[in-house]
């Protein structure tokens, strides 16, 4: 019951109401940081965006660890699942055939505008078919996306040169 209130306490920022744990405390601390298990089950939680203070009271670890977790833990990797390119191409064409916006396609698979487009080009469907649900010219996912046309447009795609025609 102590562990909780002084978490839930340190969670809150009001900790003048407990004062600071026991040795008891300091010790299930001490010893539930250095079980494998419950440190890769914080930064799984962490990933799926779990605040620090709640995965200190879930997991019952001390909250100056998790949020130190939470800064040092290399957040370039970071990442639930990589989708393969099938999965991806078979989700953006269900949206489209839902009748989703582009930007809503874009914004809820975090994918930019370019990729979208060209997945949807290579199923078959025209520019004619997406330009009505493109988004403004002044949204900044359009400007991005016509950014990365130009890109692409002035660096030839680099490809082995073929050997048997």
């Amino acid at each position: 019951m102590i562990l909780e209130e002084y978490l839930c306490e340190y969670v809150s920022g009001d900790l003048t109401a407990v004062e600071k744990p026991n040795q008891d405390l300091k010790r299930l601390f001490k010893k539930r940081r250095r079980d494998e298990s419950i440190v890769k089950t914080a930064k799984t939680l962490l990933v799926h965006g779990v605040s620090p203070g709640k995965v200190a009271l879930l997991l019952r670890l001390d909250p100056a660890f998790v949020t130190e977790l939470a800064e040092t833990w290399n957040p370039r990797f970071r990442r639930v699942k990589y989708t393969s390119q099938y999965a991806t191409k078979v989700t953006v064409r269900q949206y489209f055939d839902s009748g989703a916006m582009l930007e809503k396609i874009c914004q809820d698979l975090q994918l930019p505008l370019f990729t979208v487009v060209t997945l949807l080009k290579r199923e078959g469907i025209s520019d004619q078919q997406m330009a009505s649900r493109m988004p403004d010219q002044t949204d900044p996912l359009y400007i991005a996306y016509r950014e990365t046309v130009v890109r692409k447009q002035s660096n030839p795609q680099r490809r082995s040169p073929r050997l048997h025609y």
